[in-house]
Protein backbone atom coordinates (compact mmCIF):
# COMPACT_ATOMS: atom_id res chain seq x y z
CA UNK A 1 0.00 0.00 0.00
CA UNK A 2 2.77 2.11 0.68
CA UNK A 3 4.36 1.67 -2.44
CA UNK A 4 1.31 2.46 -4.37
CA UNK A 5 1.23 5.55 -2.65
CA UNK A 6 4.36 6.85 -3.41
CA UNK A 7 4.00 5.86 -7.14
CA UNK A 8 0.90 7.91 -7.53
CA UNK A 9 1.84 11.38 -7.20
CA UNK A 10 4.48 10.39 -10.27
CA UNK A 11 1.89 8.74 -12.34
CA UNK A 12 -0.14 11.83 -11.99
CA UNK A 13 2.12 13.60 -13.04
CA UNK A 14 3.19 11.78 -15.87
CA UNK A 15 -0.67 11.34 -16.41
CA UNK A 16 -0.77 15.45 -17.05
CA UNK A 17 2.32 15.78 -18.92
CA UNK A 18 0.65 13.14 -21.58
CA UNK A 19 -2.46 15.32 -21.23
CA UNK A 20 -0.82 18.36 -21.84
CA UNK A 21 1.12 17.22 -24.95
CA UNK A 22 -1.57 15.58 -26.43
CA UNK A 23 -3.96 18.63 -26.35
CA UNK A 24 -1.42 21.02 -27.16
CA UNK A 25 -1.91 22.63 -30.40
CA UNK A 26 -0.09 24.92 -32.49
CA UNK A 27 -0.97 28.98 -32.77
CA UNK A 28 -0.66 30.51 -36.49
CA UNK A 29 0.11 34.18 -36.16
CA UNK A 30 0.59 37.20 -38.53
CA UNK A 31 3.32 39.36 -38.08
CA UNK A 32 1.81 43.02 -40.05
CA UNK A 33 4.83 45.41 -40.51
CA UNK A 34 2.74 48.96 -40.13
CA UNK A 35 5.00 51.56 -41.77
CA UNK A 36 3.28 54.65 -40.85
CA UNK A 37 3.33 54.18 -37.07
CA UNK A 38 6.41 51.98 -36.52
CA UNK A 39 5.06 48.54 -35.54
CA UNK A 40 4.25 44.96 -36.54
CA UNK A 41 0.87 43.99 -35.10
CA UNK A 42 0.34 40.12 -34.02
CA UNK A 43 -2.83 38.41 -35.17
CA UNK A 44 -3.97 35.37 -34.06
CA UNK A 45 -5.38 34.12 -37.42
CA UNK A 46 -7.72 31.21 -36.23
CA UNK A 47 -9.57 34.30 -34.06
CA UNK A 48 -9.04 36.40 -36.46
CA UNK A 49 -8.57 39.23 -33.68
CA UNK A 50 -4.78 41.84 -33.09
CA UNK A 51 -3.19 39.64 -29.88
CA UNK A 52 -0.02 42.10 -29.55
CA UNK A 53 1.69 45.18 -31.11
CA UNK A 54 5.49 45.24 -30.79
CA UNK A 55 7.26 48.97 -31.48
CA UNK A 56 9.98 48.59 -33.93
CA UNK A 57 12.14 51.06 -36.01
CA UNK A 58 11.29 53.46 -38.40
CA UNK A 59 9.39 52.84 -41.31
CA UNK A 60 9.31 48.95 -41.04
CA UNK A 61 8.43 47.07 -44.25
CA UNK A 62 9.81 43.60 -44.93
CA UNK A 63 8.84 40.42 -42.96
CA UNK A 64 10.62 36.83 -42.42
CA UNK A 65 10.20 34.38 -39.76
CA UNK A 66 11.32 31.02 -38.52
CA UNK A 67 8.96 28.79 -36.15
CA UNK A 68 12.16 26.90 -35.81
CA UNK A 69 14.50 29.74 -34.33
CA UNK A 70 10.96 31.27 -32.98
CA UNK A 71 12.48 34.73 -34.27
CA UNK A 72 10.79 37.09 -37.02
CA UNK A 73 12.91 39.90 -38.82
CA UNK A 74 11.56 43.31 -39.70
CA UNK A 75 13.33 45.48 -41.97
CA UNK A 76 13.51 48.96 -41.36
CA UNK A 77 13.57 50.77 -44.11
CA UNK A 78 14.14 54.63 -42.82
CA UNK A 79 16.40 52.98 -39.57
CA UNK A 80 18.91 51.21 -41.98
CA UNK A 81 18.28 48.69 -40.08
CA UNK A 82 16.51 45.12 -39.10
CA UNK A 83 14.79 44.55 -35.60
CA UNK A 84 14.63 40.94 -34.56
CA UNK A 85 11.82 40.04 -32.47
CA UNK A 86 11.50 36.56 -29.58
CA UNK A 87 8.37 35.11 -30.92
CA UNK A 88 8.13 33.44 -27.25
CA UNK A 89 7.75 36.97 -25.59
CA UNK A 90 6.97 39.41 -28.79
CA UNK A 91 9.34 41.64 -28.33
CA UNK A 92 12.23 43.15 -30.08
CA UNK A 93 15.81 41.45 -28.55
CA UNK A 94 18.35 43.39 -31.84
CA UNK A 95 18.88 45.59 -34.62
CA UNK A 96 20.48 44.27 -36.90
CA UNK A 97 22.66 47.61 -38.69
CA UNK A 98 22.36 47.59 -42.85
CA UNK A 99 23.44 50.69 -44.55
CA UNK A 100 21.05 51.50 -47.37
CA UNK A 101 17.50 50.45 -47.84
CA UNK A 102 16.88 47.06 -46.54
CA UNK A 103 13.36 46.30 -48.17
CA UNK A 104 12.43 42.26 -48.82
CA UNK A 105 13.58 40.02 -46.56
CA UNK A 106 13.06 36.21 -46.95
CA UNK A 107 14.41 33.22 -44.65
CA UNK A 108 16.35 29.83 -45.82
CA UNK A 109 13.99 26.81 -45.09
CA UNK A 110 16.70 25.28 -44.00
CA UNK A 111 16.61 28.02 -40.89
CA UNK A 112 20.54 28.57 -41.68
CA UNK A 113 20.80 32.25 -43.73
CA UNK A 114 18.79 35.07 -44.08
CA UNK A 115 18.66 36.97 -47.17
CA UNK A 116 17.66 40.76 -47.57
CA UNK A 117 17.54 43.04 -50.63
CA UNK A 118 18.97 46.52 -50.51
CA UNK A 119 16.77 48.79 -52.80
CA UNK A 120 19.27 51.78 -52.77
CA UNK A 121 22.36 50.00 -52.97
CA UNK A 122 21.65 47.33 -55.50
CA UNK A 123 22.80 44.91 -53.27
CA UNK A 124 21.72 41.22 -51.71
CA UNK A 125 23.04 40.20 -48.07
CA UNK A 126 22.87 36.78 -46.58
CA UNK A 127 22.85 36.96 -42.34
CA UNK A 128 23.32 34.74 -39.95
CA UNK A 129 20.36 34.44 -38.28
CA UNK A 130 21.91 33.46 -35.07
CA UNK A 131 25.00 35.70 -34.56
CA UNK A 132 23.48 38.55 -37.00
CA UNK A 133 27.16 38.41 -38.88
CA UNK A 134 26.96 39.41 -42.27
CA UNK A 135 28.15 36.11 -44.08
CA UNK A 136 28.35 37.65 -48.01
CA UNK A 137 27.18 40.17 -50.12
CA UNK A 138 26.37 40.75 -53.90
CA UNK A 139 25.64 43.17 -56.39
CA UNK A 140 22.10 42.66 -58.41
CA UNK A 141 20.78 45.37 -60.04
CA UNK A 142 18.47 47.51 -60.55
CA UNK A 143 16.51 48.11 -57.51
CA UNK A 144 16.01 44.47 -55.80
CA UNK A 145 12.56 44.17 -54.44
CA UNK A 146 10.85 40.98 -53.32
CA UNK A 147 13.15 38.23 -52.30
CA UNK A 148 12.70 34.75 -52.10
CA UNK A 149 14.38 31.13 -51.20
CA UNK A 150 13.52 27.55 -52.98
CA UNK A 151 12.41 24.90 -50.63
CA UNK A 152 15.60 23.60 -51.02
CA UNK A 153 18.01 26.32 -49.64
CA UNK A 154 19.62 26.14 -53.10
CA UNK A 155 18.31 29.51 -54.89
CA UNK A 156 18.10 32.84 -54.14
CA UNK A 157 15.16 34.94 -56.51
CA UNK A 158 15.21 38.49 -56.18
CA UNK A 159 13.28 40.81 -58.31
CA UNK A 160 14.91 43.29 -59.66
CA UNK A 161 12.64 45.74 -59.96
CA UNK A 162 14.29 48.63 -62.69
CA UNK A 163 15.86 46.19 -65.05
CA UNK A 164 12.55 44.05 -65.40
CA UNK A 165 14.20 40.87 -64.06
CA UNK A 166 14.08 37.90 -61.92
CA UNK A 167 18.18 37.61 -60.97
CA UNK A 168 19.02 33.76 -59.90
CA UNK A 169 21.70 33.16 -57.27
CA UNK A 170 23.35 30.42 -55.77
CA UNK A 171 22.88 30.51 -51.67
CA UNK A 172 26.66 28.79 -51.70
CA UNK A 173 28.18 31.66 -53.20
CA UNK A 174 25.94 34.35 -53.83
CA UNK A 175 26.79 34.30 -57.51
CA UNK A 176 24.25 34.91 -60.22
CA UNK A 177 23.22 31.88 -62.26
CA UNK A 178 20.52 33.59 -64.54
CA UNK A 179 18.19 36.60 -65.15
CA UNK A 180 15.08 36.00 -66.18
CA UNK A 181 13.74 38.57 -68.31
CA UNK A 182 9.86 39.24 -67.22
CA UNK A 183 7.16 42.07 -67.47
CA UNK A 184 8.10 45.34 -66.29
CA UNK A 185 8.47 46.67 -62.90
CA UNK A 186 8.66 43.10 -60.84
CA UNK A 187 8.26 43.38 -57.13
CA UNK A 188 6.60 40.98 -55.37
CA UNK A 189 8.16 37.37 -55.67
CA UNK A 190 6.81 33.67 -54.46
CA UNK A 191 8.01 30.39 -55.19
CA UNK A 192 5.59 27.40 -54.74
CA UNK A 193 5.98 24.91 -52.22
CA UNK A 194 8.00 21.91 -54.29
CA UNK A 195 10.23 24.43 -55.86
CA UNK A 196 9.28 23.99 -59.38
CA UNK A 197 7.51 27.64 -60.04
CA UNK A 198 8.16 31.12 -59.29
CA UNK A 199 5.78 33.98 -59.58
CA UNK A 200 6.78 37.61 -60.79
CA UNK A 201 4.46 40.21 -59.81
CA UNK A 202 4.35 42.96 -62.35
CA UNK A 203 3.70 46.14 -61.81
CA UNK A 204 3.60 48.32 -64.42
CA UNK A 205 2.58 45.53 -66.73
CA UNK A 206 -0.26 44.74 -64.60
CA UNK A 207 0.65 40.89 -65.45
CA UNK A 208 2.30 37.52 -63.39
CA UNK A 209 4.97 35.49 -65.04
CA UNK A 210 4.48 32.01 -64.28
CA UNK A 211 8.02 30.48 -64.64
CA UNK A 212 8.90 26.91 -64.81
CA UNK A 213 12.14 26.91 -62.38
CA UNK A 214 14.10 23.65 -64.46
CA UNK A 215 13.58 25.32 -68.22
CA UNK A 216 12.67 28.56 -67.49
CA UNK A 217 9.71 29.11 -69.83
CA UNK A 218 7.38 31.29 -68.81
CA UNK A 219 3.93 31.84 -69.24
CA UNK A 220 2.20 35.80 -68.86
CA UNK A 221 -1.86 36.27 -67.62
CA UNK A 222 -3.57 39.63 -66.95
CA UNK A 223 -4.36 40.53 -63.63
CA UNK A 224 -5.65 43.67 -62.10
CA UNK A 225 -4.31 47.46 -61.78
CA UNK A 226 -0.74 47.77 -60.52
CA UNK A 227 -0.59 44.17 -59.18
CA UNK A 228 1.91 44.15 -55.94
CA UNK A 229 2.49 41.01 -54.20
CA UNK A 230 1.38 36.83 -54.74
CA UNK A 231 0.45 33.90 -52.85
CA UNK A 232 0.14 29.99 -53.75
CA UNK A 233 -2.00 27.63 -52.21
CA UNK A 234 0.49 24.28 -51.02
CA UNK A 235 -1.14 22.44 -53.60
CA UNK A 236 -0.28 25.04 -55.87
CA UNK A 237 -3.90 24.67 -57.05
CA UNK A 238 -4.49 28.32 -56.97
CA UNK A 239 -2.51 32.19 -56.87
CA UNK A 240 -3.81 34.98 -55.05
CA UNK A 241 -2.49 38.16 -56.36
CA UNK A 242 -3.09 41.79 -54.72
CA UNK A 243 -3.86 44.40 -57.05
CA UNK A 244 -3.29 47.92 -55.45
CA UNK A 245 -5.12 50.40 -57.70
CA UNK A 246 -7.75 47.70 -58.17
CA UNK A 247 -8.32 47.34 -54.47
CA UNK A 248 -8.67 43.63 -54.89
CA UNK A 249 -7.41 40.02 -55.29
CA UNK A 250 -7.13 38.14 -58.36
CA UNK A 251 -7.71 34.72 -58.02
CA UNK A 252 -5.63 32.31 -60.58
CA UNK A 253 -6.31 28.61 -61.57
CA UNK A 254 -3.32 27.26 -61.85
CA UNK A 255 -4.55 24.44 -64.29
CA UNK A 256 -6.23 26.64 -66.71
CA UNK A 257 -3.62 29.69 -65.84
CA UNK A 258 -6.60 31.98 -65.99
CA UNK A 259 -8.22 34.48 -63.85
CA UNK A 260 -11.65 32.75 -62.50
CA UNK A 261 -12.74 35.71 -59.68
CA UNK A 262 -11.77 38.86 -58.25
CA UNK A 263 -12.46 40.11 -54.65
CA UNK A 264 -12.77 43.15 -53.30
CA UNK A 265 -10.77 43.77 -50.32
CA UNK A 266 -9.98 47.05 -48.91
CA UNK A 267 -8.09 50.27 -50.08
CA UNK A 268 -4.31 49.71 -51.80
CA UNK A 269 -3.61 45.96 -50.89
CA UNK A 270 -0.13 44.89 -50.89
CA UNK A 271 1.33 42.34 -48.74
CA UNK A 272 -0.51 38.66 -49.25
CA UNK A 273 0.43 35.26 -47.56
CA UNK A 274 -1.41 31.66 -46.97
CA UNK A 275 -2.45 30.31 -43.40
CA UNK A 276 -2.12 26.64 -44.63
CA UNK A 277 -3.31 25.30 -41.01
CA UNK A 278 -6.56 27.55 -41.23
CA UNK A 279 -6.90 27.48 -44.84
CA UNK A 280 -7.36 31.48 -45.32
CA UNK A 281 -5.38 34.54 -46.81
CA UNK A 282 -4.53 36.95 -45.25
CA UNK A 283 -4.25 40.37 -47.16
CA UNK A 284 -2.80 43.72 -45.93
CA UNK A 285 -4.63 46.78 -47.07
CA UNK A 286 -2.09 49.92 -46.96
CA UNK A 287 -4.89 52.86 -47.20
CA UNK A 288 -7.56 50.93 -44.85
CA UNK A 289 -5.47 50.47 -41.84
CA UNK A 290 -6.61 45.98 -41.79
CA UNK A 291 -6.21 43.17 -42.88
CA UNK A 292 -8.85 41.13 -44.99
CA UNK A 293 -9.53 36.95 -44.38
CA UNK A 294 -10.27 35.46 -47.35
CA UNK A 295 -11.72 31.92 -46.84
CA UNK A 296 -9.48 29.56 -48.86
CA UNK A 297 -11.81 26.73 -49.20
CA UNK A 298 -14.86 29.02 -50.86
CA UNK A 299 -12.50 31.94 -51.99
CA UNK A 300 -14.52 34.56 -49.99
CA UNK A 301 -14.08 37.51 -47.67
CA UNK A 302 -14.69 36.29 -44.36
CA UNK A 303 -13.59 39.48 -42.23
CA UNK A 304 -11.65 42.79 -41.75
CA UNK A 305 -9.06 43.34 -38.90
CA UNK A 306 -8.01 46.72 -37.68
CA UNK A 307 -3.85 46.67 -37.79
CA UNK A 308 -2.01 49.94 -37.44
CA UNK A 309 -1.19 52.83 -39.58
CA UNK A 310 -0.03 52.00 -43.42
CA UNK A 311 0.56 47.82 -43.14
CA UNK A 312 2.67 46.76 -45.57
CA UNK A 313 3.37 43.31 -44.64
CA UNK A 314 6.18 42.69 -47.71
CA UNK A 315 7.30 39.06 -47.54
CA UNK A 316 6.26 35.26 -45.93
CA UNK A 317 4.80 37.01 -42.88
CA UNK A 318 2.60 33.72 -41.56
CA UNK A 319 4.21 31.94 -38.79
CA UNK A 320 3.31 28.42 -37.27
CA UNK A 321 4.27 28.15 -33.37
CA UNK A 322 4.57 25.16 -31.69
Amino acid sequence: MHFHRRLLPIILLVTSSLLNACTQQSVTLAYISNQGDNTISVIDTKQQKVIDTIPVDKAPVGIAGSATLQRVFVTNVDSQNISVIDTNSNKVIHAIPVEGSAVGIAMAPNDKTLYVADWYSNRVLAINPKTYAILNQATVEQAPAGIVVSPDSLRLYVAARDSNEIVVLSTNDLNIQYRIPVGEHPFGIHVSADGNTLYSVNVYANTVSIIDTQSWEQTVINVGDHPYCAVASPDNKTLYVTNTLDESVSIVDLASQKVTATIDVGETPEGISYDAINHRVLVANWGENNVSVIDATTNKMINRITVGDKPRAFGQFILNKK
